[in-house]
């Protein structure tokens, strides 16, 4: 029996803000007494201040390492989320998440999570809900791969051949919801459209019987 896919999501540009205001949070630089400096061994073409020169901080990414004030840091180009799923993220998975509108950048950082970076003119909210739509359908075949579910499907189908039109809803945790007529009328239709409604809220396929 399989369990519904899942997407969850983290704001990468959340994680970078809070990040940068701890950082600003440090200790200033610290100062030299004069008499202790004036002990040391110092060569004279180094000026006091570059003893103490402060390293550039730099940002560690999925896409590589960047200056802390570099423009062209992800954060800065694309609105980045990190995403954990319940399911491989294969080849296949990741050109369906490049072939969605919006996504610019895609790191695939592990089995079951990758980093994706939106283009700042598209809704994250409308890119969530097209990858979780491409992504978290189930197809026939991984549907019907469980011997159980398998089986309940086959059960069905035997006490539906006498009828003419029938669909079958199956979900992807293997629970079946049938409908069945002699006649394709005005009854069926609705029913049917119902059963196509239930399926965009749970998941799962359709299977119809030769005449639909």
């Amino acid at each position: 029996m399989s369990k519904p896919k899942q997407i969850a999501w983290e704001s990468w540009n959340a994680k970078i803000e809070e990040m940068t205001m701890s950082q600003d949070t440090l200790p200033p630089e610290i100062s030299i007494d004069e008499e202790i400096y004036n002990e040391m061994e110092v060569s004279p073409e180094i000026m006091p201040q570059e003893i103490f020169l402060q390293p550039q901080r730099v940002l560690y990414t999925p896409m590589g390492t960047y200056p802390e004030d570099s423009q062209m840091k992800p954060s800065d180009r694309w609105d980045c989320w990190l995403a954990y799923t319940n399911f491989d993220i294969t080849n296949s998975i990741a050109e369906i998440i490049e072939g969605i509108d919006g996504v610019e950048a895609l790191r695939v950082l592990g089995r079951y999570s990758f980093f994706v970076g939106v283009g700042k003119l598209f809704d994250i909210k409308d890119v969530r809900t097209s990858m979780e739509k491409e992504l978290c359908a189930y197809s026939e075949q991984e549907i019907l791969s469980d011997e159980n579910t398998q089986a309940t499907v086959d059960l069905v189908k035997e006490q539906l051949m006498t009828k003419k039109y029938w669909s079958m809803l199956v979900s992807p945790t293997g629970d079946v919801e049938y409908i069945v007529s002699d006649k394709m009328d005005r009854i069926y239709l609705e029913d049917l459209n119902k059963l196509l409604e239930r399926k965009q809220n749970i998941g799962g396929i359709i299977l119809r019987g030769n005449d639909g």
